[in-house]
């Protein structure tokens, strides 16, 4: 359980939780964890690691990552299973506050899980460095409305605001408003399925005026009503 959003997990399986997640586990069997802690300061202790590293940080803070379920096929297993037991043998006969190789095999699980993520969010042709970084932006600060509009984006990925829903429709196949509001309806229905989520929850989380707003939002996307999918989803 993560935030309140439950994920069925298996052997293989690797989450990324950081200090502001709440999260526990329903254990029904024996289970073996390996947990790798850290601090934000381990890959940002300068300036030049705050440049090169800054998008590990911006995977631990995507809230909408960690509510769902990524697929890992079995090519992604054995390479994690293989980096993951070599860093708990690496453990197990040192103690070196600073090492580079271990260093380096967080970074590549990193990686991988970075890899994985953009699969399943984003079309393969979008390669370029600047269109993740602009999925990214987007989806850490979907929470935040005022820090999704177009000149804010513009003046972050330094593209003139009367090109940039031209380039973000031709990199991403649909304009931003929509792409936004596409991500937003997931976020909606993943809190519609926990009965932990009021709709005026829901609305204040997403930066909706009150729940009428959030209504009239969802059923102009859906063609019903967010209480008329809690009550389908919960049946």
């Amino acid at each position: 359980m993560i935030n309140r959003f439950e994920l069925n997990y298996e052997r293989g399986d690797v989450f990324l939780i950081s200090p502001a997640d709440k999260h526990y586990f329903n254990i029904e069997e024996k289970t073996h964890f390996l947990f790798i802690l850290f601090t934000d300061t381990y890959f940002l202790q300068n300036k030049r690691n705050q440049k090169r590293y800054a998008w590990i940080m911006e995977l631990m803070n995507d809230r909408g990552l960690k509510e769902r379920q990524l697929d890992m096929d079995e090519h992604y297993r054995l390479i994690y299973t293989h980096i993951l037991e070599a860093v708990r043998l690496y453990s197990h006969t040192t103690v070196r506050e600073h090492s580079d190789w271990l260093f380096d095999q967080l970074v590549a699980i990193f990686g991988l899980f970075k890899e994985i993520a953009e699969t399943q969010r984003i079309p393969q042709q979008h390669e370029l460095y600047v269109d993740r970084s602009i999925s990214a932006y987007i989806h850490q600060h979907i929470f935040s409305p005022e820090q999704l509009q177009v000149s804010l984006l513009a003046q972050k990925f330094n593209i003139a605001p009367s090109y940039f829903g031209t380039y973000f429709k031709k990199n991403f196949g649909s304009s931003l408003r929509a792409y936004i509001n596409t991500y937003r309806i997931e976020l909606i229905e993943n809190r519609l399925k926990s009965k932990d989520y009021t709709l005026k929850q829901i609305a204040a989380e997403l930066g909706f005026t009150d729940e009428s707003h959030l209504s009239h939002f969802y059923k102009r996307a859906r063609g019903f009503s967010p209480l008329h999918y809690r009550t389908q989803r919960t049946k």
